[in-house]
């Protein structure tokens, strides 16, 4: 009977999550194959830690800042689409290797017309890093892309469901995912509608997902369903990604079965001239935790529920300068941060609410760093003093 329950249970791993909204609209005879796909966490750029310990999630590419794409709010499961099929995006499918594939071979399926495939290549002489796999995926219009390290990207704290990541080849974009060992599948919803459902599958002792389609399509959220490997438990966890406009989603904060989402909130928290140029900084909170957006370029995430500390968090480097916003946040009752700058000269910075926290950006100088910080009260007394810690500083961006 076990093995009876157990065959069952594989099997209905396997079926699909659903037909697509846009392929019941084409009513065409064809059926949508979900089987896998996954969610993104970090960019092109290396993750940067910052002072409290959170992992800060940055990517560069320019870009004009706006409200964040995101989708349901709530840990309670795939829920209902929160935006109507577009009618203008292919149909995404994904399935697993095939019986004979080559060994590594994680995931394929087809975008509109066109098919692809993601790779993942052994440790060895020819990966960027011959101790660490490499990841590479084919697009049937563009051939083979380049061979991308992953151990650069796919870092995680221990009690997330997943840590993602994306290599993009012209307006396309391949996510490749390492799922933890309590994670059965992934159920990945398109703000479309359409739904992927990823099975991990198991190279060199890892577990990885994978999954490609076009940048334009933005991403609602994703839930792993938790029990082990041909197990579900019933418990999920579900990730609601900061999406900004023709940027990759950036998952960092999941939420538990039931658990009330972050508020949604955004504001500038710092802006003024420096160094002949004029800057700005902005932050979203919501289900994503809080990110922080430096005038047109794109931001980096704090993946925790609530900023209540008075920490310097991180910065960003500003057309390949070691000059730009660096931005915290404050513990309540906090008005004013003066902060020490490795030059010996000080900068002070009003914190403004957002959401329920309280937050602040300050512009540092070419090759300064923040090096230590005084709080203070709206009457003026001190509320408090800091180091910076040397894991927080720079996070590499485009302006």
């Amino acid at each position: 009977m076990n093995e009876l329950r157990e065959e069952l249970d594989r099997t209905l791993r396997a079926l699909p999550v659903g037909e697509a909204p846009v392929e019941r609209a084409r009513r065409d005879g064809r059926r949508l194959r979900v089987r896998r796909r996954v969610t993104l966490l970090a960019g092109a750029l290396a993750v940067a830690a910052v002072a409290a310990g959170y992992p800060a999630l940055a990517r560069s590419s320019a870009m004009t800042p706006a409200t964040p794409l995101t989708g349901t709010e709530t840990g309670t499961g795939t829920g209902t689409p929160s935006a109507s099929p577009s009618g203008h995006d292919p149909l995404v499918t994904d399935g697993p290797a095939l019986p004979g594939a080559v060994a590594g071979d994680v995931a394929q399926g087809t975008v509109g017309d066109g098919w692809w495939q993601v790779l993942i290549h052994q440790p060895g002489p020819g990966n960027p890093v011959p101790a660490d796999p490499c990841v590479s995926f084919s697009l049937s219009t563009q051939g083979d892309s380049a061979c991308t390290d992953l151990s650069v990207f796919l870092s995680q704290p221990a009690s997330n469901p997943g840590a993602f990541t994306f290599i993009g080849e012209g307006a396309t974009e391949a996510t490749i995912g390492e799922a933890a060992d309590d994670v059965d599948y992934f159920v990945l919803t398109f703000t479309d509608g359409q739904q992927l459902k990823l099975i991990p599958v198991t190279v060199s002792g890892e577990r990885y997902v994978a999954w490609v389609a076009p940048d334009s399509m933005t991403v609602a959220r994703v839930v792993a369903h938790l029990g082990s490997a041909n197990f579900d438990s019933g418990e999920t966890s579900t990730a609601v990604p900061f999406e900004q406009p023709g940027q990759p989603p950036m998952f960092g904060l999941w939420q538990a079965q039931g658990e009330a989402a972050a508020p949604r909130a955004e504001g500038t928290i710092g802006a003024g001239t420096a160094d002949g140029r004029v800057w700005s900084a902005a932050a979203y909170e919501g289900p994503w935790g809080t990110c922080f957006v430096p005038g047109n370029t794109s931001g980096t995430c704090v993946p925790v529920r609530q900023l209540t500390s008075t920490e310097v968090l991180g910065g960003w480097v500003a057309n390949g300068s070691p000059a730009g916003p660096s931005f915290g946040s404050a513990a309540p009752g906090v008005a004013m941060v003066k902060i020490k700058l490795s030059n010996g000269k000080s900068v002070e910075a009003k914190t403004a609410a957002v959401g329920n926290e309280h937050l602040f950006a300050f512009w540092t100088g070419d090759k300064v760093t923040p090096v230590s910080w005084t709080a203070y009260s709206a009457a003026g007394k001190q509320a408090g003093t800091g180091t910076v810690s040397a894991s927080s500083v720079i996070i590499p961006a485009s302006s």
